[in-house]
C-alpha cells in the first residue's frame, strides 16, 4: 500500500482473526514482518502463512494466552529473539460473552475481565519494557464503541472494554518519556466472527444495526486496520492517550 511500516517489526495479538488479522495484514502490506500471536495456533500460524504469502513478508506464528502472564512474557520474549524488537503492537485480543446483569455468573465476568482487562495490562507492560530498551515505539489496544455507551446484556464487556480506555491513558503518561505512544481504536459493530455470534444473528438485527449507523452500513475489519494504521505509523507521531472511534457515526463523542 504505502510502505508506511517499512522496516519496523510488528506484534498482533488476537491476530489469527477478525480485526487482528486485519491489522497484522495491512502491517505487512505496509513493509512491517510480523508475529501473530493467538490462543488458537493452528489458525495464527495457517494466517501467517497466508499473509506471507500475500505480502513477501516475514510473519510467524506465536500461541498466547494474554489471561495469564508466564504465556504472556515468554511470547514477548520469543519475538523479541526471532525479530530483534518491536516497533508496533496491537492488542485485538479480546472475548465478548452477553448475559444480562442480574443473571451474569461470576466466573463468565471473571473471564471477560481476565482477557479484556488483564490481559491489556499484561501486554502493554511487557512490550512497554522492550520499547523503554530500545527508546520508543507505538502501542495501539482495540477497545469498542460499548466503552462509551450501555448495550443490552453487556455489562461485562462494556465495563472492560471502558477500562482499556482508562489504562491507555496512563501507560501514554507514563510511557511518553520513553518516546512511547500509546493510544485505542474503538470500533463500532463490526462484521466479524465474534460480533456475529453475539448480536448479528439475523438479517432484520443487522438491519437494526446499520440503521443506527450515519452511513449507513457496517464496519469492516480493514476499516478498524486503516486506523490502527494510522496511529501505528509516524503519522501519528504527536498522538497519544487518545480513542479513536470508528462506527461511521454509530457513536459520536466530543
Amino acid at each position: 500500500m504505502f510502505g508506511l511500516l517499512n522496516g519496523k517489526k510488528a506484534m498482533v495479538t488476537g491476530g489469527a482473526q477478525g480485526i487482528g488479522k486485519a491489522v497484522a495484514l495491512i502491517y505487512a502490506e505496509n513493509g512491517a514482518d510480523v508475529a501473530i500471536c493467538d490462543l488458537n495456533e493452528v489458525l495464527a500460524e495457517q494466517t501467517a502463512a497466508e499473509i506471507t504469502g500475500i505480502t513477501g513478508q516475514n510473519c510467524f506464528a506465536i500461541k498466547m494466552d494474554v489471561s495469564k502472564k508466564e504465556s504472556v512474557e515468554s511470547g514477548v520474549k520469543s519475538i523479541v529473539e526471532k525479530m530483534g524488537r518491536i516497533d508496533v503492537f496491537c492488542n485485538a485480543a479480546g472475548i465478548l460473552i452477553e448475559a444480562l446483569l442480574l443473571e451474569m455468573r461470576e466466573d463468565l465476568w471473571d473471564k471477560v475481565f481476565a482477557v479484556n482487562v488483564k490481559g491489556t495490562f499484561l501486554l502493554n507492560q511487557a512490550v512497554g519494557r522492550v520499547m523503554k530498551e530500545q527508546n520508543g515505539g507505538k502501542i495501539v489496544n482495540i477497545s469498542s464503541c460499548s466503552a462509551k455507551k450501555p448495550t443490552w446484556k453487556e455489562a461485562a464487556y462494556c465495563a472492560s472494554k471502558a477500562a482499556i480506555i482508562g489504562l491507555v491513558r496512563v501507560a501514554a503518561l507514563e510511557l511518553g518519556q520513553y518516546g512511547i505512544n500509546v493510544n485505542s481504536v474503538l470500533p463500532g459493530a463490526t462484521d466479524t466472527e465474534m460480533v456475529r455470534k453475539a448480536f448479528l444473528t439475523s438479517p432484520e438485527i443487522e438491519q437494526e444495526w446499520i440503521e443506527k449507523t450515519a452511513l449507513k452500513r457496517l464496519g469492516k475489519p480493514i476499516d478498524q486496520a486503516r486506523a490502527v494504521l494510522f496511529l501505528s505509523s509516524e503519522l501519528a507521531d504527536h498522538i497519544t492517550g487518545e480513542s479513536l472511534v470508528v462506527s461511521a457515526g454509530e457513536v459520536m463523542t466530543q
